[in-house]
């Protein structure tokens, strides 16, 4: 058995036995997709290092087309008679399959690997290392302040390699390693508990770890949302922080400019392409080729380059994002946003969603405001569909004419994002990597507040 060296060429010689294999058994096109990995995490509870753990990981997906019908079939048991099952099943799956003549895998075309995504650093990155920043990430919060507590968190080492092969002669390797950390947790004082914040940070490289910074942040927020008083009901501005923007607004773009829900008539910006769907303010793309968000690699899902694709420039809905199925529907182009692991068909996904920053600072965009609440963080419910939100203001601040005063409690926020970005009238100038968005902060106008 193939214990998973993610170095070994072994790999590359089990897609090639899965794709001859699939073709035995009737398949008229078949691909291989294999990822393996190997991490270390260690978990923080209650103040302390509690637990840590290394593993690795390896499987394998084979994707098959008869006739235009899909099969679908992976595992994780790397045997040569576990991918001659495993191929066997994919085209038996693919037989009883509806036949669909959208179906296909891109032909081979020529991949340019990205600089920037593989720290050669990670493989001596062990365990021990791990929990040293992990450590590191809790003291730096609890010496912030004595009144931080930390409820949870993780620190996250990884390295790994994808393949992907096909019949059409697509064969493609790359390395990739990440580093990523959250915390979680709340301030204390003399029973007064503040909102729960949430903080994260990633990055490639390990030269870029700044977990010192991350729970900066966290404690700073904590802290700063102690003595929350009640305000009355109105309507004003909201100024997200980019991990609310994360939480209200990201998600609702990416199905937006996703073709699949647009295709299922799920989508609002269906039929808007060149259409204004925000104020002129906004620029977003969807870019793997920048490796500053953790969703940066050299090809998608399906061995398509990734490029930097711009989908709203200047409140503009220019396009959306295709994987090969999804593409050929419609009769355009991929834009290699073909995403998913090896456990199910590839689907379409965003990889880094991109704000382009704007020409204000952080502090401007207050010192504009008459009358608003600058949102830390979201708790409630968004439906990507129809835009609708609501839920808690979480480290919530009342600005009036410019002056943040204090912070908010018991104040509800609710509005529909498609709505908003119409009255979106700022964004800044600094920006914060969120696992795999880039964001600014951002400010809307006419949201509804509702005092609890």
């Amino acid at each position: 058995m193939y214990r998973g060296d993610w170095r070994s060429p072994v790999v590359q010689d089990l897609l090639r036995h899965a794709i001859n294999d699939a073709e035995s058994h009737g398949a008229h096109d078949a691909e291989a997709f294999a990822s393996t990995s190997n991490e270390s995490e260690v978990f923080i509870e209650n103040n302390d290092i509690k637990q840590s753990k290394s593993q690795q990981l390896l499987s394998i997906g084979i994707r098959v087309l008869v006739n235009g019908s899909l099969g679908f079939y992976s595992t994780n048991i790397l045997t040569r008679d576990s991918i001659r099952t495993a191929a066997f099943m994919a085209v038996k799956i693919a037989r009883a399959s509806p036949k669909d003549r959208f179906n296909s895998l891109p032909g081979k075309r020529k991949v340019h690997l990205l600089r920037g995504v593989y720290d050669r650093s990670s493989e001596s990155f062990g365990s021990s290392d791990a929990a040293a920043a992990a450590a590191e990430m809790l003291e730096a919060a609890k010496s912030y302040d004595r009144r931080v507590t930390v409820d949870s968190g993780n620190f996250t080492a990884a390295r790994g390699t994808q393949f992907l092969a096909n019949s059409n002669g697509i064969e493609l390797r790359e390395k990739l390693s990440t580093f990523s950390w959250t915390i979680m947790g709340m301030a204390i004082q003399n029973g007064d508990v503040s909102s729960f914040d949430f903080q994260s940070g990633a990055a490639h490289f390990a030269r870029k770890i700044a977990v010192q910074k991350t729970a900066t942040e966290f404690a700073e927020a904590v802290t700063g949302s102690l003595g929350p008083r009640k305000i009355d009901s109105f309507r004003g501005e909201m100024l997200l922080t980019p991990s609310a923007a994360d939480e209200l607004i990201e998600e609702v773009i990416s199905h937006s400019i996703n073709s699949d829900a647009v295709q299922r008539r799920s989508s609002h910006f269906a039929g808007k392409i060149g259409k204004r769907v925000s104020t002129d303010l906004i620029t977003v793309e969807d870019d793997a080729t920048n490796t500053e968000g953790l969703g940066a690699s050299s090809f998608d899902r399906e061995g398509v380059a990734h490029r930097r694709n711009v989908v709203i420039e200047k409140g503009v809905l220019k396009k959306f994002l295709y994987n090969t199925y999804t593409a050929r529907k419609e009769g355009v182009r991929t834009t290699g946003n073909s995403g998913g692991s090896t456990s199910s068909p590839p689907s379409v996904s965003t990889t880094n969603l991109i704000v382009k920053p704007g020409r204000s600072s952080f502090d401007s965009l207050v010192s504009e405001m008459k009358r608003g609440i600058i949102i830390s963080r979201f708790s409630g419910n968004v439906n990507p569909v129809n835009g609708d939100f609501s839920g808690v203001v979480k480290g919530g601040r009342l600005v009036e004419n410019g002056n943040v005063l204090y912070p908010v409690k018991e104040v509800m926020v609710a509005g529909n994002v498609f709505e908003a970005l119409r009255n979106l009238n700022g964004v800044s100038k600094e920006r914060k990597v969120i696992i795999d968005s880039i964001l600014p902060y951002m400010r809307f106008d006419n949201i509804s507040f509702t005092a609890g």
